[in-house]
């Protein structure tokens, strides 16, 4: 414990002087600014200066970086030029005047270009490419990064390679694409490793260690995270320091484990010693609110009210809205697990107002949950039940909003793949052309020069019909796939229908059995799963349910997130849909039965599943003319969603209407009239099983 103070103390001391060092660096700067004639000198100056102060004077060095340009501009002096509008750049990013840095940043990759300053131009690619990741614009950031390291590649400077490929890892990271991360990652991992480069390497292992834990995978990350805090530990940098013992403190904690939340608030403590020695309080105030939650972890509710008050205290000094609604979270969540179920409803509703105000709708899903819970606490059913709703709506919508996310993160990746698979083939081209033009210049005799060109051009035109043939084939084994993806994903009829009009017309049936499934507690399963457990379990679970479809004649029509959906009697009319649908209801019920008792048995999460069912008419057709889709609407489909929401897990919850088409096969157990959203009160019915698999009840 001793050694760990005199540690910290030498750690101290050495940031000091550092921190001083720095100071005395922009002060002798600001000195030889006031006696430097308006020269290049002055320049160079200038924008060094600019680059020192940037972080906490961004206004004044702004003003020094326009100063800096006019100067140069006025001597002729390109490359100082260049230099001061990449200086000018930085400080309107300090700014958060996003689009005015990149305006900065293009000038001054226009002059680089233009005198030949390549690794210059790197760095202003690299630049671009932090400012495009700011904004949101992830095919631009990725373009700029691919061509900073093209051009660090080409000059084969080691280092800045390692940082071009450091930056592609923590771009793709920040896009949910880990496969490419790692890759980039380890890539700049075999270089500094080659060079034996400590801070490289310490910032190779923090992006691992982050890497793996977005993947859940928290024992792997803290061992990346150990890596990188043996490596800080050895350099006086106070905030790499911290962050890296908090890395570290995160990842322990998200193990659930009272050993490790232990040991993680031990690097807690040492992370807060570094903050409060350099007056960082918005770090002190995480580090706060990071140590009340692990005490929560361990059960210990009154160490974690401490810090979570002194949290508090200074968060509401700063002011930041978005670490108080942390707070708040965590506050709630201590006076939840103290029982004091009034005081958590308090801040509750606190974080739910800062998490509505700043639009953050992970933690408004997360509000929505905790006020459903507390109500139902509190014994106020209908509140409960009200904030319940939300929180499914919402999950619904985040749900859907995070596929459209998955899919236009691997577009973004394709469309990279091929647009950098053009620039290959362009550069292949050019190198082909120059080979042809030496080839010509080399042969100056114009007879061979003829009899080469007439070969060449032969040659050419046999293989561009080669190729045109070859086209030809890929055409046609394209449309067949095409026709066989159209039948997949629509009925035949329904199919043959588009491709003969290029349109479908819709169609009104009588009788229709709707089939809705949904999975209770999936978010609560989904946190306990990684992306990839989670997506395979889906998946297990569907091909399940495709193959009960196909067996009883029904027709899928979608899946949103955990809900499946079909229907019986469509496309082609069916006398025995609402059998046929509830048989494989039922059928699916025993199937996840079946993958349950599996999941017990190796002691792992399961999902419970939902099931609704109501006969009626529907209006079934093809909508839109990109991405179509077989899809069906009426109240019928609004009705069998509510069933299957007033359902419970294992039961097939079924409506009079089906009831009555069912009834002579079936033994049906009613229920009541039971209350549904926007539907009033509907009567439902549980359908009865008995016996073993495949075994049901059968009214005589």
């Amino acid at each position: 414990m001793k050694y760990q103070v005199f540690q910290i103390v030498l750690f101290v001391l050495a940031v000091s002087f550092r921190m001083q060092a720095q100071v005395g660096r922009a002060d002798s700067l600001k000195q030889l600014l006031g006696s430097a004639p308006r020269d290049t000198h002055r320049v160079s100056l200038l924008t060094d200066y600019v680059w020192e102060i940037a972080g906490d004077q961004p206004e004044e060095a702004l003003l020094l970086a326009r100063e800096a340009v006019q100067l140069a501009q006025q001597l002729g002096y390109r490359k100082g030029e260049a230099t001061a509008w990449n200086a000018m750049g930085a400080a309107e990013e300090e700014l958060d005047s996003l689009d005015k840095a990149v305006e900065c940043y293009l000038k001054a990759g226009i002059i680089r270009g233009e005198i030949g300053d390549m690794l210059g131009l790197a760095s202003v690619h690299n630049n671009l490419g932090n400012v495009y990741e700011i904004q949101g614009k992830m095919p631009e950031a990725l373009s700029e990064r691919r061509e900073s390291l093209r051009i660090v590649e080409e000059l084969g400077d080691s280092v800045r390679i390692a940082r071009a490929h450091l930056s592609l890892g923590n771009l793709f990271e920040g896009m949910g694409l880990m496969p490419e991360a790692y890759d980039q990652v380890y890539a700049a991992l075999r270089i500094y490793d080659s060079r034996s480069d400590s801070l490289g390497l310490a910032h190779v292992y923090t992006s691992l260690g982050h890497i793996r834990l977005e993947m859940s995978l928290f024992e792997k990350a803290a061992e990346y995270y150990r890596n990188a805090l043996r490596i800080r530990q050895k350099l006086a940098d106070p905030e790499s320091l911290a962050n890296a013992l908090s890395d570290l403190a995160n990842a322990l904690d998200e193990m659930k484990n009272k050993d490790s939340t232990r040991v993680a608030i031990g690097y807690y403590d040492q992370a807060l010693k570094i903050r409060e020695s350099v007056g960082d309080m918005a770090g002190v105030a995480v580090i706060y609110n990071n140590i009340g939650v692990a005490y929560k972890h361990l059960e210990d509710y009154d160490k974690a009210m401490d810090y979570l008050r002194k949290g508090l205290e200074i968060q509401q000094q700063l002011d930041d809205q978005s670490e108080l609604m942390r707070v708040y979270n965590s506050i709630g969540d201590v006076l939840y697990g103290q029982g004091k179920y009034r005081e958590a409803l308090d801040y509750t509703l606190r974080y739910a107002k800062l998490a509505n105000s700043v639009d953050d709708k992970k933690f408004i899903q997360r509000s929505l949950k905790d006020l459903g819970k507390l109500y139902a606490a509190l014994g106020d059913w209908k509140k409960a039940y009200d904030y319940r709703v939300q929180y499914d709506e919402l999950r619904w919508e985040m749900l859907s909003e995070r596929q459209a996310e998955d899919f236009e993160r691997k577009e973004v990746l394709f469309t990279d793949g091929r647009r950098q698979r053009e620039i290959d083939r362009q550069k292949h081209e050019l190198a082909q052309a120059k080979i042809r033009t030496w080839a010509l210049v080399g042969g100056a005799l114009a007879l061979t020069l003829l009899v080469l060109l007439l070969f060449n051009r032969n040659r050419i035109r046999k293989r561009a019909n080669s190729d045109l043939a070859a086209k030809n084939r890929q055409i046609e084994q394209e449309r067949e796939r095409a026709d066989a993806l159209l039948r997949n994903i629509l009925p035949e009829k329904t199919a043959a229908e588009l491709k003969l009009n290029n349109a479908v017309k819709p169609q009104r049936y009588e009788s229709v059995t709707v089939l809705f499934s949904d999975f209770k507690g999936f978010t609560t399963v989904a946190e306990l799963l990684s992306p990839e457990e989670l997506v395979q379990e889906l998946d297990e679970c569907f091909r399940c349910f495709d193959s009960i479809v196909d067996k009883y004649g029904l027709e899928k029509i979608k899946t949103i997130g955990d809900a499946y959906m079909c229907a019986g009697g469509l496309p082609e009319p069916s006398e025995t849909h609402a059998l046929d649908t509830v048989m494989a209801a039922l059928e699916m019920q025993q199937a996840m039965q079946k993958i349950i008792q599996k999941k017990i048995g190796e002691g792992k999460p399961y999902f419970e599943m939902r099931i609704g069912v109501h006969t009626g008419p529907v209006v079934a057709g093809v909508v839109g003319f990109r991405k179509f889709a077989y899809d069906i609407w009426g109240d019928t489909v609004n009705t069998a969603a509510r069933l299957e929401q007033g359902g419970e897990p294992g039961k097939v919850n079924i409506s009079e209407t089906t009831r009555e088409a069912v009834k002579d096969q079936f033994s049906c157990y009613y229920r009541g009239k039971l209350p549904a959203k926007n539907k009033g009160e509907i009567a439902m019915y549980f359908v009865d099983t008995v016996g073993g698999e495949g075994s049901y009840v059968w009214q005589n």
